[in-house]
């Protein structure tokens, strides 16, 4: 027995400097503070970051979705603002806290009278060269051309056309005259509801000046234009780029003019 213990202590003793020599062995980490480490405060599982990006993930999911629901989304179905109050706090200030710091901090929403605005560049010529719309007996419709103009914000204008091309093919466009009378104040209180919207969904006081001037960039549209027998209701408004809209609008008027009242009217996208 005494002359195996020598050789077993030998051989432990060779095993263990060989895992140490090699970096088998790494103590762990039971205060997750040290330099250069992801791992979090508690020793728990590390922040895993976005590609390219120092935020932890939960940070960047909280952007996205707030960029998501935000006025700057491009709109994917007409739809009322959903503000979680009827009205603005005292002050126009709320405080909002850091879900990762845990520091609170006030936001103020912006004057209506003295933030600053996006000018907007209202283009012309957006009917030049346009095909006049066609008739056909066989279905008893007038189709339309809708064409993207220089300037105009490509993404508005393909969920603006796309949901009119729709529209038409489900038998739900006509010609509708005087559409004038029909306007109420809907359009101001669907944008008062979304820039309440907007505050109360701001993480930042960045967060809400953005997107409180990308939205006075846009104009409040009825996605199912009155002019094609849309109802001027919230449900049927959202918002797009103001030259976008402006342009959008005239195009189907001029057309509109040589098609009779209450014709059906279909959609193409050139």
């Amino acid at each position: 027995m005494s002359r195996r213990l020598p050789r077993f202590l030998s051989r432990a003793l060779a095993l263990t400097a060989i895992v140490f020599a090699t970096g088998l062995y790494k103590p762990r980490n039971r205060s997750g503070s040290s330099g250069g480490s992801d791992g979090d405060s508690g020793g728990g599982r590390p922040r895993t970051n976005h590609a390219g990006s120092d935020a932890p993930v939960g940070r960047q999911q909280s952007s996205l979705t707030a960029t998501a629901t935000g006025s700057t989304a491009r709109p994917k179905t007409p739809a009322a603002p959903t503000p979680p109050r009827q009205r603005l706090p005292r002050g126009r200030k709320r405080q909002v806290t850091d879900p990762e710091t845990g520091k609170t901090t006030t936001i103020t929403m912006p004057d209506s009278e003295t933030r600053d605005r996006p000018e907007t560049n209202y283009t012309s010529g957006y009917t030049e060269n346009l095909p006049p719309p066609k008739y056909d007996s066989e279905t008893d419709s007038w189709t339309i051309n809708l064409r993207k103009h220089d300037d105009w914000d490509q993404g508005d204008f393909d969920s603006k056309s796309n949901h009119l091309r729709q529209l038409g093919e489900d038998g739900a466009l006509n010609k509708k005259t005087g559409d004038g009378e029909d306007r109420s104040g809907a359009v101001d209180t669907w944008r008062s509801a979304k820039e309440r919207e907007i505050f109360f969904n701001a993480q930042s006081q960045e967060d809400l000046d953005q997107r409180i001037y990308e939205l006075d960039g846009q104009q409040i549209d009825h996605a199912h234009e009155l002019q094609l027998g849309g109802r001027d209701e919230h449900a049927n408004m959202w918002a797009i780029d103001a030259a976008t809209n402006h342009g959008m609008g005239g195009q189907i008027n001029s057309q509109l003019s040589r098609v009779p009242d209450g014709a059906r009217v279909k959609v193409n996208i050139m």
